[in-house]
């Protein structure tokens, strides 16, 4: 039988009350176990974003600087932005949704519809760098400025191309009602209820990128070692642009460790 470590618990809670998520009507199992597992199962897919991130970073160093200012204009957090994508592509520039018929692509895998409303294509996207990608982010993203007050909002925004009002319970797709979108979002189905709620997208998101806002770091920081980001050194609510960039063999100090929450670690015991 495994078993949290001592403490892991306020953690969730902490998590849980980022995302203003209530786990008695939604979740089936109690918050520590439902994150712990979650967190478990998507840290190949976070594996894999962190790296293709610190490979933008080091061909595009200034893409931090500029991701910084694409969040004050849209008046939101730059963590919220990034774990987005890492949900979406995990930072795969060319990404592209494997499926038949479908063709959302780059880092907030657009589909064709929308990249041609933003004056663009899908397969224009694909050969877009990491700046000019970031940039029809946030042309995408314009008109919900200031209504991006959460990671559920930016998840919202993107995943719907609106947000719902209305509590992190609130259900943003039901599987009866449209089964084939269903079908293709079926993994942000986390507790696969077949329901997919607004709660469910920010967790699904925070999972995969595992960035905080500095202010929420240090309050996870401060009531809980096990999971912790170290110290950004930046203004309120605002990412430090990285000062060193990890070089193709790995010789340099990663410029995003201070950013992530630190690696889940779990105590097991047995009961035999």
């Amino acid at each position: 039988m495994s078993r949290v470590r001592p403490g892991w618990f306020g953690v969730a809670a902490f998590l849980l009350y980022l995302l203003n998520v209530s786990t008695s009507a939604q979740q089936p199992v109690a918050p520590d176990d439902y994150i712990l597992s979650l967190f478990n199962r998507t840290a190949a897919k976070h594996r894999r974003a962190r790296r293709n991130l610190e490979t933008i970073l080091r061909d595009q160093p200034q893409f931090f600087q500029e991701l910084q200012g694409v969040a004050r204009r849209l008046e939101t957090q730059p963590a919220w932005l990034l774990n987005v994508m890492a949900a979406e592509s995990q930072f795969i520039l060319n990404a592209r949704n494997p499926l038949p018929g479908q063709t959302a692509s780059g880092l907030l895998q657009i589909i064709e519809a929308t990249a041609r409303r933003l004056g663009t294509t899908t397969k224009a996207i694909r050969g877009m760098d990491a700046m000019d990608q970031l940039r029809l982010v946030e042309r995408y993203l314009l008109p919900f400025k200031g209504r991006l007050n959460s990671l559920t909002d930016v998840y919202m925004a993107v995943f719907r191309g609106s947000i719902i009002e209305g509590g992190d319970g609130v259900v943003v797709l039901d599987a009866s009602k449209k089964p084939r979108v269903y079908a293709l979002n079926k993994s942000l189905d986390l507790n696969r209820d077949r329901y997919i709620t607004k709660g469910e997208l920010g967790f699904a998101a925070l999972s995969v990128g595992r960035f905080v806002p500095e202010r929420s770091a240090r309050r996870l920081g401060a009531g809980n070692r096990s999971l912790a980001t170290n110290s950004l050194r930046a203004r309120p609510n605002t990412f430090q642009a990285p000062r060193t960039i990890t070089n193709r063999r790995g010789r340099s100090q990663s410029p995003t460790r201070s950013i992530y929450v630190r690696a889940v670690r779990q105590k097991t015991q047995s009961n035999r």
